[in-house]
C-alpha cells in the first residue's frame, strides 16, 4: 500500500485454528520511510518472530501452510 508521502506499509499475518476454540490472527506490521539502502518488506528474521510470537501466544507447536512466500 502507498499513498502520496510515498510510505510503504507490509503486513504479515497468520490465522491460528484450534478445535474447540476460536480462530486468532497474530500480526505484525512493517512501515518503510523510503531512504536507500533500506528494504521495503519483512526479512527472514522478521517472519522468524512472528512465529515465535504467535508460538508464545498460543503455547503449543505449530503447524504452517506456507503459500507463495518467496523468503
Amino acid at each position: 500500500m502507498t499513498g502520496s508521502s510515498n510510505r510503504r506499509v507490509s503486513l504479515a499475518a497468520l490465522i491460528a485454528v484450534r478445535p474447540g476454540h476460536r480462530p486468532r490472527l497474530i500480526y505484525r506490521v512493517h512501515r518503510s520511510r523510503g531512504g536507500t539502502g533500506r528494504r521495503k518488506g519483512f526479512t527472514e528474521a522478521d517472519y522468524a518472530r512472528l512465529l515465535d510470537a504467535a508460538h508464545q501466544q498460543l503455547g503449543g507447536p505449530l503447524v504452517i501452510v506456507w503459500d507463495n512466500l518467496n523468503t
